[in-house]
């Protein structure tokens, strides 16, 4: 901060990387303190996979954003190799985040119950989540300029069913017994999450600007007001789309040549996102 302060063209570059991953090492030592464990403290190997993987779940969202257009990134770093390492370790801190602060809440919410909703394993119920899923998420593709907050819904509506049928971690089984406990701790470790995100970014020189089709007003930093309500549901998708992941990784960590073939696949996919964001959505 004191760099910051300073005027120091390096910080003010690299700001919102070094602030955040400083921020995600005090909330694991919160949660050590409050519980005696912490997402690092249990398994760092996890922790860092973590990171890994979080990269992917962001550049989801930024294929999504070659059609929208919602968010456009500017004055990164003119050199690729310096700029594709910001992308990478400013996308790497998403999960770790949430997952922080969503174990911090959690001491909040932990007793939050209601009636059991028997419903929610019926397969009519669990077809017409994935129905819904796959049309928010067309939606929002055919037509971005009206369906574009659909982006932020259609992932829960998508993935929680399989993570349902799968007996992964899923918030659909938490609804099945009436636990409300850690919805409630993931959306507001999104909403906390997206004011530090929002005001972070405000004091980097290398940022984003959002700029939506409509409701493109009451801006607080980038953020126009009414897009802080996605950051809520935003949550609930990365909590989804991050125990989907860790059912695959159990699977691929059965064979040595499937762990490899993984990391080559996925740093490939990592270069083609950020090459399309640096002709699509950098200015």
């Amino acid at each position: 901060m004191l760099l910051l302060v300073f005027d120091s063209s390096f910080m003010k570059t690299w700001f919102y990387v070094f602030a955040w991953w400083s921020l995600i090492f005090i909330f694991d030592s919160l949660n050590f303190r409050l519980k005696n464990t912490s997402p690092l403290f249990r398994a760092p190997k996890k922790f860092v996979f973590m990171a890994f993987i979080s990269v992917f779940v962001w550049l989801i969202f930024e294929l999504f954003n070659l059609r929208l257009q919602n968010w456009s990134y500017h004055d990164l770093p003119a050199s690729l190799p310096i700029r594709w390492t910001g992308y990478f370790f400013a996308f790497a801190t998403v999960v770790p985040a949430l997952v922080e602060l969503s174990e911090l809440f959690l001491k909040i919410f932990k007793d939050k119950s209601w009636a059991d909703c028997e419903f929610v394993k019926k397969e009519s119920f669990l077809n017409g989540s994935l129905v819904v899923g796959i049309l928010s998420l067309g939606l929002c593709l055919v037509f971005p300029r009206l369906f574009f907050p659909l982006i932020w819904l259609g992932f829960i509506f998508l993935l929680e069913p399989i993570n349902f049928r799968l007996n992964n971690d899923s918030l659909y089984s938490d609804l099945e017994k009436g636990w409300w406990g850690r919805i409630f701790s993931w959306m507001a470790a999104g909403f906390a999450a997206g004011i530090l995100w929002e005001l972070l970014n405000f004091w980097s020189n290398s940022r984003w600007e959002y700029t939506l089709p409509y409701l493109n007003f009451g801006r607080i930093f980038q953020m126009p007001v009414f897009g802080y309500g996605g950051f809520l549901p935003f949550a609930l998708e990365v909590f989804a789309l991050w125990n989907l992941i860790q059912f695959f990784e159990k699977k691929i960590n059965q064979s040595r040549l499937l762990q490899f073939i993984s990391i080559i696949v996925i740093l490939g996919l990592y270069a083609w996102i950020f090459h399309l964001m640096d002709v699509f959505t950098v200015k």
